[in-house]
């Protein structure tokens, strides 16, 4: 078989159903071999610049739980969709890169010198689990079995392979790798999970909170059940958003949210399960948990890196909750006379717009891909989801543009289910380019567009942080709605809110792909009023 083939071989093995790319020079072998080998099992679609093609995967992957693969030219093709994998690394995605390369006899060469140059194993190292050369037609199978063994092991992560054109054009017989499973871990040991238990036990109000292993250990039954026998709240990272159904008595929603804030005043112990600790759940590490502090992960590495926990164990994330709720003692703990309160409160805030309403409309398996833009904030704790696989967001490297190509690829994942992109136009601008894939393969995704005019935190944050000083913030945008429409996509304009959930109905009704507009510019001043970090009180006053 030529290397092209079984390169396409060995992602058929894997499951793979769906590529995001671009052709040239370099892959058009690839390309060719999946036109001859896998036309019948992989669909691929067409980007209109790289780096949509890793944001699709990445949509594709968290909205599926399969991974997600890109395949461009190296060098800046490569480059380009290295923002796809840089986002996919920090909130631990399994998304595959895929390139050609030139000759494996030129790689003696300086990159700076080379056609499409690029060091791309130095380049992608950082950002990745695992990158590598196919030297030879032999190692294609190994490469590939490598990268998907390591992203479905331990916490998932994007990986990157590249295939010299000799290799792929070259022939030699080899077997295809089964494909890759992953493996659970044993539970926690018996004498580590009886010492949680008398921490927790000797706690009046412990709190659970919960991170993004929780869901890729497909822990959230147990998460539940142990938090139910205890019954104490959870609050969760960003990552973890819907990892216990936000419609439950006991969720707090996102870590750095009112609710969350205030029941960890109150609580005394912290059972941290699966947790990250990243900058932005803490505050850039300032948030101190209520000690005892005790963290169960699958990844040895994560117990105590962040902060100094005082009790730590390893195992399987599903087993040993499992394990836990079964000996626990059922608790008697008041949280049911603190949470009511606390909801109170936080219920007194103003109503933001298009929220509500998104979330009346949308049944409950809908997917919904939310940008970086001020009412996209809020959505941590104002727009409620059953499942983490049913919200999407760029929670910790923070891609402003990464709504709309990630819904199309959710979309790809879950023809059956309503998706819609909600962003803001600063950020639908930085892939608007891919309505021409959406329309191509008829992805009916609905995307909502904010156009405010500007890049509304950040001109917020200057006007709190250079004395009222602003530059290079406001926006010239075109006529989404003629720009939309251009491509014949269904297009339209709110002019008065109180339209907006029928408009949202029609939308998804229309079995095309949609662009809703909803112009803002005339409050400005009312999107910077609501952008939590910009607040000086820990509930919203203003109303908008």
């Amino acid at each position: 078989m030529k290397g092209g083939d079984i390169l396409i071989e060995c992602l058929k093995a894997q499951g793979v159903q769906h590529i995001f790319g671009m052709p040239g020079t370099q892959n058009i072998q690839i390309y060719d071999s999946l036109l001859r080998r896998g036309s019948d099992t992989i669909s691929h679609y067409l980007v209109r610049h790289e780096n949509a093609a890793t944001l699709m995967a990445d949509g594709y992957a968290r909205s599926s739980g399969e991974v997600g693969v890109a395949l461009t030219v190296p060098g800046p093709g490569a480059s380009n969709a290295s923002t796809g994998l840089l986002e996919a690394f920090t909130d631990c995605v399994p998304v595959l890169l895929i390139t050609g390369q030139s000759d494996s006899n030129l790689y003696a060469r300086d990159p700076s010198k080379m056609f499409h140059g690029l060091d791309q194993m130095r380049f992608f190292e950082p950002i990745t689990k695992y990158c590598a050369i196919a030297g030879t037609i032999a190692d294609i199978p190994i490469v590939v079995e490598n990268a998907f063994q390591a992203m479905r092991t331990g916490r998932p992560g994007p990986t990157m392979l590249e295939f010299p054109m000799d290799v792929i054009t070259g022939e030699d017989k080899v077997t295809i790798p089964n494909r890759v499973q992953r493996h659970f871990k044993e539970p926690a040991k018996a004498d580590d999970i009886q010492s949680v238990i008398q921490q927790v036990e000797q706690a009046s109000r412990p709190i659970i909170l919960a991170g993004s292993a929780v869901v890729h250990s497909c822990a959230m039954n147990e998460l539940r059940n142990l938090a139910e026998k205890l019954n104490v709240p959870v609050a969760v990272t960003r990552c973890a958003k819907g990892a216990l159904n936000e419609g439950h008595p006991l969720a707090l929603q996102n870590i750095s949210g009112f609710q969350a804030k205030q029941a960890m005043q109150m609580a005394d112990c912290t059972l941290a399960i699966g947790c990250r600790f990243t900058s932005i759940d803490t505050r850039n590490w300032s948030f101190e948990p209520p000690r005892p502090l005790i963290q169960i992960d699958e990844d040895p590495a994560e117990i105590g890196r962040e902060y100094q926990c005082d009790l730590g164990i390893i195992g399987d994330l599903r087993s040993s909750l499992q394990v836990l709720t079964d000996q626990i003692e059922a608790s008697k703990d008041d949280w049911d006379h603190v949470l009511p309160s606390i909801r109170e409160e936080f219920a007194t805030q103003s109503r933001l717009p298009i929220l509500p309403e998104l979330r009346r409309v949308l049944p409950e398996d809908a997917i919904v891909a939310v940008d970086v833009h001020s009412i996209g904030y809020a959505s941590f704790t104002e727009f409620p989801v059953a499942h983490p696989q049913t919200f999407l967001y760029p929670c910790i490297g923070v891609t402003l543009g990464y709504a709309f190509p990630a819904a199309i690829g959710a979309k790809i994942a879950n023809p059956d289910k309503p998706v819609v992109c909600f962003t803001g136009d600063g950020g639908f601008m930085m892939g608007v380019s891919e309505l021409a894939t959406a329309m191509m393969y008829g992805v009916n995704v609905v995307t909502i567009v904010v156009n405010d005019g500007a890049l509304t935190a950040i001109k917020g944050s200057q006007q709190k942080g250079c004395d009222g000083r602003t530059i290079d913030t406001d926006l010239y945008n075109p006529d989404f709605i003629q720009f939309a429409k251009s491509f014949g996509a269904y297009a339209t304009r709110v002019n008065d809110l109180v339209n907006f959930e029928g408009i949202l109905k029609e939308a998804l009704a229309s079995n095309s792909p949609a662009v809703i507009e909803v112009p803002m510019q005339d409050k400005q001043d009312n999107l910077i009023d609501i952008i939590g970090w910009l607040q000086s009180e820990p509930l919203r006053k203003a109303k908008f």
